[in-house]
């Protein structure tokens, strides 16, 4: 009895991935290369929406454009923004928040490799979001954009981070939130997870759509405006017995490592069953297309009294 006690206190939860930064990148890697170019819709929204959204910032005249980036991993996104801002102005600033070091070292070779980028000044931060804020916490230091792109699923205290990130945005700046939308399978399958998820005291949070956070902006009194990337992903491997890219994917989508080895059976197949239906996929040409598409919003600091 022993014995399976320690088991059950050492097996993996329902929603744990995060805490496995190995399988959670090696679940993720497999993930991006199944999913329909989630990253090269995000890249094109920002090169095509990017110069509006500089535009729209109210910068005084000879003001650096200051960009702080939550959660820029190898700075593909941040890119496209800054060049952005290199078309209008003559100094840019970014100020780089990160939590691993491999892809800071990644987002530096990525500027290397720029002449454009090289004329950005640069801050690089190896911390988490809470770090940050507390570190920063009487900085006042503000910023012209400030961008969160599929940060906020694991943040501890989601009011508190886009309370945070807000405070750190200038008067007529931007607030930029890129995140799952809550109108896809992949929310309708993380609502599905929470019946799954132990009742332990913990809090999980990968289970987190736009709703969310829209929950947390119309509480705060924030305006924002929507957009829409529209993704699937070819989740057809699932379904086939003994395939290695399935079981990862699994795990990513379920947010469980080793979610085929250490979840009971009956409610694997309540999940797969589920993650296989009309709520979560459809089924085209051969394959099995699951919606994870999802939502840009975008708040501007506009005479608001708390900074």
């Amino acid at each position: 009895m022993e014995g399976e006690e320690q088991q059950a206190a050492t097996q993996p939860k329902v929603g744990s991935l995060h805490s496995d930064a190995e399988r959670y990148l090696e679940a993720y890697q497999v993930f991006l290369e199944k999913c329909e170019s989630e990253e090269e819709t995000t890249k094109r929204w920002l090169q095509e929406e990017g110069p509006g959204l500089v535009a729209r910032c109210k910068v005084p005249a000879k003001t650096p454009f200051n960009v702080l980036g939550m959660g820029s991993g190898a700075g593909h996104f941040d890119a496209l923004i800054l060049h952005a801002a290199l078309d209008k102005y003559d100094q840019v600033f970014c100020r780089v928040v990160e939590p691993r070091e491999e892809d800071i070292d990644q987002f530096k070779n990525l500027v290397d490799e720029d002449e454009r980028l090289k004329t950005v000044a640069f801050e690089w931060h190896q911390q988490t979001d809470e770090e940050y804020f507390e570190e920063t916490f009487n900085d006042d230091t503000k910023f012209h954009i400030v961008h969160a792109i599929q940060l906020l699923y694991y943040v501890d205290d989601l009011a508190g981070c886009i309370k945070h990130m807000y405070r750190q945005v200038a008067e007529g700046g931007l607030l930029v939130i890129i995140h799952l939308s809550d109108q896809t399978g992949c929310s309708n399958l993380m609502k599905k997870m929470h019946k799954f998820v132990p009742d332990d005291g913990d809090e999980q949070t990968p289970y987190r759509t736009t709703a969310h956070i829209k929950e947390v902006l119309d509480k705060l009194q924030l305006q924002y405006t929507t957009d829409r990337l529209n993704v699937n992903t070819d989740i057809t491997e699932c379904f086939v017995p003994g395939s290695e890219t399935g079981v990862l994917l699994l795990d990513f989508l379920t947010h469980t490592p080793h979610f085929t080895d250490t979840v009971d059976p009956g409610d694997q197949q309540e999940i797969t069953d589920y993650i296989r239906g009309p709520d979560c996929s459809v089924e085209r040409d051969g394959q099995i297309l699951f919606n994870n598409s999802s939502e840009i919003i975008v708040i501007q600091k506009l005479g608001d009294a708390s900074n």
